[in-house]
């Protein structure tokens, strides 16, 4: 059972409001919804649609899960024959190859193989040789995916197996805020454990403000966003690197070499929706700074910074709009 944390205040705020807050354990973090919500509104329906979402995507989309039919695990082991998905596996994965197509690969659905291979060298204590990492990265690449609705999907290659779990929490953040908003609560900031949407203001009042984290002092923020109606995410090395031997390396792997991108500290963007703000903080990540701020301006509604530590170099780069955003 996953664990809560909940607080429903009777406390009044400006515009007649009340504040409901809750946080609960999944994908293997901690989510939280907090609301300011009119007293005539009966929340507990909706909330309870917000966390049935969560439950349902644990259940079917965990890469390690059990194989039931409909899940993700299902279609990795089943994925060349063709198997129909469950809806919200279906919809991410629909999202995350536009994005895969987009960024034209820096960002790929199909990295698992080389998740693994790289977990087992991590385990063994030993870099990959350059054959077996060939032979792995063959197995890599977005084109390999058929969609056909409703919620068909066929994977064209043998060994090929797609990894939700890095766009899962930007889309368990904007399905939360489709549910809040049909409901007509119109302030509120969803966490699905790193991934943020912001919708309305804080109490009513000001607007929702979201702190970056220093990538070199957990004690620090680069800077505080207000977000308006926006989703944010942040990648990058910063917290998750392995070692082998006296090297480090990143957990975010470029899935056009098959190695871990080494020079993105931290990357931060904001999009219309949460996952693809997920989506393309990694791909950044993987692009680097300049290629990546060239390839953000050409995009509508997205904001990025870009903090790399190039051979003990340290430089941040911005697009205008995010500069506009921090306070």
């Amino acid at each position: 059972m996953p664990s809560t944390n909940s607080t429903i205040s009777p406390q009044s705020y400006p515009q007649n409001l009340k504040e409901y807050y809750e946080v609960r354990s999944y994908f293997g973090t901690s989510v939280w919804i907090h609301c300011f919500y009119d007293v005539s509104i009966d929340i507990a329906d909706a909330v309870k649609k917000c966390w049935a979402k969560a439950e349902q995507m644990q259940r079917y989309m965990n890469v390690y899960g059990e194989p039931m039919e409909g899940s993700l695990r299902w279609l990795n082991s089943q994925g060349t024959q063709g198997v129909r998905v469950h809806e919200d596996v279906y919809k991410i994965l629909k999202k995350s190859l536009l994005s895969s197509k987009l960024t034209k690969g820096a960002f790929d659905v199909t990295i698992f193989p080389l998740v693994e291979l790289w977990k087992e060298a991590v385990r063994i204590g030993q870099i990959p040789d350059e054959n077996l990492l060939k032979t792995v990265k063959d197995k890599v690449g977005y084109q390999n995916i058929l969609l056909q609705e409703p919620n068909l999907v066929f994977l064209l290659k043998k060994g090929v197996m797609i990894d939700l779990g890095s766009p899962a929490s930007g889309y368990f953040c904007d399905e939360v805020a489709n549910i809040l908003d049909a409901n007509h609560i119109g302030h509120f900031m969803v966490d699905g454990g790193g991934e943020i949407f912001c919708r309305g203001k804080e109490k009513g009042e000001r607007p929702w403000r979201v702190g970056v984290q220093d990538p070199f002092n957990k004690n620090n923020l680069v800077t505080t966003i207000e977000l308006f109606d926006k989703g944010i995410s942040t990648s990058g090395n910063y917290e998750k690197y392995s070692t082998i031997g006296d090297e480090k390396f990143a957990h975010i792997i470029d899935p056009r070499t098959g190695y871990p991108e080494k020079d993105a500290a931290s990357v931060t963007v904001i999009a219309e929706t949460t996952q693809l703000a997920n989506e393309l903080s990694t791909a950044l990540c993987v692009l680097g700074a300049e290629k990546g701020l060239e390839f953000v301006r050409t995009l509508k509604n997205v904001e990025a910074l870009i903090i790399e530590n190039k051979k003990g170099t340290v430089n941040s780069y911005q697009t205008d709009g995010f500069q506009k955003n921090n306070l």
